[in-house]
């Protein structure tokens, strides 16, 4: 993922998007987001349908192909949600009110733990990428491993070629984190192991030949796992968004939906307005996705296109701020999105006998964000080479209007 290289890819974009999502609207059907589970397995809404998964089904070997074909194959949306992990709602509510503690610190502190080396994507990051050639302080984010705390096993050799799989850095000043973020990010990537397996089932539905590579290449020969506590910042009037259009460049992002504060006072708020996450929908309208707070998200990333050869598809994604009214308080955001992919030398490469090609057939590509085949100009690639080359397109995309 970008994200992780200190390029947050956030995208200019025109004034027919901005009406596009002002116009898109989460419509349910069946299941109001903050109603009970039951039995409804889907929600709908005009620009496509989310599918929901219970975890019962995925650890009881119930086959779910089908559902994974309709979120993540050339039609879908990118994305599922997971309900009835167990253990997850209390580790999503011991974890997500730190991200305010933690980003207001003062900044000497906060400066401690940012790793420049490491392209800010271990410990602390803020406002170290740009957008529109200045600073993006909208959002604060804290990097970690949840899985290895040394991915590298200390070899200096591999830390000096890929900064990014470093060790873990830990802030003194919030003692809990630790243990919150790593309690949360084991779960989530273990409720993402058996959705992998189904992932490579749908695959070698399209792909013959093709076995277990999407599970084994990011869980079984992986120990780069990053995970991200972001804190969104309260705007006013005249800020832009939170984060803008990107793809996620792992197998499968696991995303748990935020909470919502007050930023002075720390009070827990509802979701207002049109705030939230957003995916490209068919068509490429932007869809407003549902805070469904018992459930975790599972998006597709571009590794997992890469490695099923265009049958699984990534989902082009930002986060809209909530832009507060004068003399109104202001409302701040927070997240953990879990990256499980390749190890930086994972090899990235289709299916045998689908070529290059074949991994961008299927779906349009995006108007939003930086078209894969321009950062994808041959296979195979190791994974850390094809971060690098993404976060570099990227970074062009993002401030060309500045430099011109």
């Amino acid at each position: 993922q970008a994200l992780e290289l200190g390029c947050e890819p956030s995208q200019i974009v025109s004034d027919r998007y901005r009406r596009l999502v002002r116009e898109a609207r989460w419509q349910p059907a069946g299941m109001a987001c903050g109603d009970k589970f039951g039995d409804a397995k889907r929600l709908r809404q005009d620009a496509g349908e989310v599918v929901v998964l219970d975890y019962a089904d995925l650890t009881g070997g119930r086959d779910v192909t089908p559902q994974i074909r309709q979120a993540f194959g050339s039609g879908g949306l990118g994305i599922l949600f997971v309900h009835g992990v167990p253990g997850y709602a209390e580790a999503r509510e011991e974890l997500l009110p730190l991200a305010r503690r933690l980003a207001l610190l003062p900044e000497e502190t906060l400066r401690k733990y940012e790793r420049e080396k490491a392209y800010y994507c271990i410990g602390w990051s803020r406002g170290k990428e740009k957008f529109k050639g200045k600073p993006d302080t909208a959002k604060g984010s804290f990097y970690a491993n949840p899985i290895c705390d040394e991915p590298a096993g200390g070899n200096e050799a591999v830390i000096e070629q890929f900064p990014f799989a470093g060790p873990n850095v830990w802030p003194s000043e919030v003692p809990e984190l630790e243990g919150a973020f790593k309690t949360l990010g084991r779960l989530v990537y273990d409720a993402a192991k058996p959705i992998l397996r189904q992932m490579d089932l749908l695959v070698a539905q399209e792909r013959p030949g093709h076995t277990t590579t999407l599970y084994d290449r990011t869980i079984s020969e992986s120990r780069l796992t990053v995970a991200r506590l972001l804190h969104y910042y309260g705007l006013g009037e005249g800020d832009g968004d939170w984060c803008g259009w990107h793809n996620d460049n792992s197998t499968v992002t696991a995303l748990v939906p935020a909470m919502w504060f007050e930023e002075e006072t720390g009070r827990s708020v509802p979701a207002e307005g049109d705030a939230g996450l957003y995916v490209e929908g068919p068509g490429g309208v932007p869809v407003r996705l549902p805070g469904l707070e018992d459930c975790i998200g599972f998006q597709a990333g571009e590794s997992a296109q890469i490695l099923s050869g265009g049958v699984i598809h990534a989902t082009p994604h930002m986060v809209k701020g909530h832009i507060s009214k004068p003399g109104s308080p202001k409302i701040c955001r927070a997240s953990f999105a879990c990256f499980i992919e390749p190890q930086w030398d994972g090899i990235l490469v289709p299916p045998q006998g689908v070529p290059l090609e074949g991994v961008f057939q299927g779906r349009e590509e995006s108007q939003f964000i930086p078209a894969l085949k321009d950062r994808l100009p041959q296979v195979p690639v190791q994974f850390g080479d094809f971060l690098a080359q993404s976060a570099a397109v990227y970074y062009k995309h993002n401030n060309l209007a500045a430099a011109a």
